[in-house]
């Protein structure tokens, strides 16, 4: 099997991804969870700029958890989610993702779904 084409796939490339991102979160918290100026996103969503290796594999992965928190949340919730208190983190869930990734996200988003703070 060779994935070798799967990078630079329409629906999977830099230019889709971020706009699907921006649409789900905004470009501001986009800016924010990635760790780049503000302007960064747009101009990738617009194609006037490309993401480094090291954002492209950022996209990616905000990507997979913004799948993830649109499983449990709305998209309104989704963002007041990860941008307000999370009892099971102790802290605002974009500030963790920025310190650890998406992983603890993850956990909490389970915790989130099978009650744990209901």
């Amino acid at each position: 099997m060779n994935l070798g084409g799967l990078k630079e796939a329409p629906d999977y490339g830099p230019r889709a991804v971020t706009h699907r991102l921006i649409s789900a979160l905004g470009n501001n918290a986009v800016a924010a969870l990635l760790g780049v100026n503000k302007d960064r996103p747009g101009r990738w969503e617009a194609g006037q700029d490309s993401p480094n290796e090291e954002n492209r594999a950022q996209l990616a992965d905000l990507d997979a958890l913004v799948g993830h928190l649109h499983s449990a949340f709305t998209p309104a919730q989704a963002k007041l989610w990860l941008e307000g208190q999370d009892p099971y983190l102790g802290a605002r869930p974009i500030d963790v993702y920025r310190l650890e990734g998406a992983a603890p996200l993850l956990e909490a988003i389970r915790a989130f779904e099978q009650g744990a703070f209901a």
